[in-house]
C-alpha cells in the first residue's frame, strides 16, 4: 500500500511539472520564432511551441538554447534552434532552422 501511495505522488508531481503553462523562456523564444517567420509563407505563425527550461529533480535552470517546433502551412513541422544570448540589459538570439520536417512533437 505505502508503495502504491509513493507512485501516485511521483506521477501526480511529474505530471505537475510537466504541463501547464508556458514559462518566460517559452514565451519569449516562441515570440522571437514567431517574428522570424511571420513574413514565411510557408509557415503558420501561430503554429508555434517551444521546449522549456529544464527541470531536473524538480529545479528550474535557464535554458541557453531553446527548440521551437513550427507548423508548416502544408502539413509537419520544422525546428529552430534559438540561442538565448544574455546581453548587459537585454537578452538577444539567433535563430536558424535546425531540422526541416522533424515533426511536431518535441522533446520534453
Amino acid at each position: 500500500m505505502r508503495t502504491l501511495l509513493v507512485l501516485a505522488v511521483v506521477v501526480l508531481l511529474g505530471s505537475a511539472a510537466c504541463g501547464g503553462a508556458e514559462d518566460d523562456t517559452q514565451r519569449f523564444a516562441r515570440e522571437a520564432v514567431e517574428s522570424y517567420v511571420a513574413d514565411e509563407s510557408a509557415y503558420d505563425a501561430e503554429g508555434v511551441h517551444c521546449t522549456g527550461n529544464p527541470r531536473p529533480w524538480f529545479v528550474e535552470r535557464q535554458a541557453r538554447v531553446v527548440i521551437c517546433a513550427v507548423r508548416r502551412v502544408e502539413g509537419g513541422c520544422d525546428w529552430f534552434r534559438v540561442e538565448l544570448i544574455p546581453l548587459a540589459s537585454r537578452v538577444a538570439t539567433q535563430i536558424r532552422l535546425e531540422s526541416p520536417n522533424a515533426g511536431c512533437v518535441l522533446p520534453a
